[in-house]
């Protein structure tokens, strides 16, 4: 975590990002850029312009936190997918 977190910032490295394990350092980038999405976020929802809803979204796709399927290294744990799998 960056040591300048503060606040909802940091809040969501710890809560989102920390507890990550198939994250690696290439995605260091958009874990520290949804982490700062999500404090102006906090900060002010009403006024979170529906753009920056779809960054944070595309954000939290690419680190795996909304869709199993995108978190690398994980699924070779599972059972393979019958249709999909090999």
């Amino acid at each position: 975590m960056p040591k300048s977190f503060k606040g909802q910032a940091a809040w969501a490295w710890k809560r989102y990002i920390a507890p990550s394990g198939w994250l690696d350092v290439s995605r260091e980038a958009a874990a520290i850029a949804f982490c700062e999405l999500w404090q102006e976020f906090m900060f002010a929802p009403r006024s979170f312009a529906a753009g920056k809803h779809g960054q944070m979204r595309a954000y939290m796709a690419e680190l795996g936190l909304t869709d199993e399927r995108n978190r690398g290294g994980e699924d070779d744990k599972k059972d393979k997918d019958e249709f999909f799998g090999d």
